[in-house]
């Protein structure tokens, strides 16, 4: 075989290659039905809570609150059932302390869109001590929150949501009463933490 004739099928073997894997990919992969890295629902847009209209001790709550820390936040309605207690217990404090060394790189946030049964309150004292706690009204979290959210919920309460050191909740998880899918919910969340800790410089 000529050098020239060789070379031109080897031309036509990269484009054949490329061309079937473009085939492949345009035709035959559904991308959406692809695995995706992160295993939380992204809310786009990302939400800035300054837009929240969130308060702590009476003062504004915003941006400059989260600053320097990755935040696990939770939406809270003055009740608190099984799915809540599993959520603010498993989901939240026991994952952030099992992050190891990334720990006190998370704080644990609570918005409470009402004020706090005697059940509530009780359960944040005496098992979850540590949360800072803020206040926020529902219509404005819903508004914002729930376009993004799946669409058999109907309130962004007895959710978890990541929220960046900029102030930004870009996603969330649902509660769970199931102990089994509890577990499940807690490797998603901390997978998807790692990730986003491990490619952060900042907190």
């Amino acid at each position: 075989m000529q050098e020239r004739t060789k070379n031109f099928v080897i031309l036509g073997l990269i484009f054949g290659v490329f061309i079937a894997f473009f085939v492949t990919g345009r035709f035959l992969i559904n991308v959406d039905e692809l695995p995706k890295l992160n295993k939380g629902t992204l809310i786009v847009p990302h939400v800035d809570i300054d837009k929240l209209g969130l308060t702590h001790d009476g003062e504004p709550f915003t941006n400059r609150n989260t600053r320097g820390q990755w935040w696990l936040g939770y939406v809270a309605d003055g009740t608190c059932d099984t799915a809540c207690k599993n959520g603010l217990f498993y989901l939240m404090r026991q994952l952030e302390r099992s992050l190891d060394r990334d720990a006190s790189r998370v704080s644990r946030l609570i918005i409470h869109t009402a004020p706090p049964n005697p059940e509530l309150r009780a359960f944040l004292d005496e098992n979850v001590a540590g949360m800072v706690e803020i206040d926020g009204p529902a219509d404005t979290i819903n508004t914002l929150l729930l376009p993004a959210m799946d669409s058999s919920s109907d309130s962004a309460s007895h959710h978890i949501f990541l929220i960046s050191p900029d102030g930004l909740i870009f996603m969330w998880y649902p509660t769970h009463e199931d102990m089994d899918d509890v577990l499940l919910e807690a490797d998603k969340i901390r997978d998807d933490l790692k990730r986003t800790l491990k490619g952060s410089l900042v907190g």
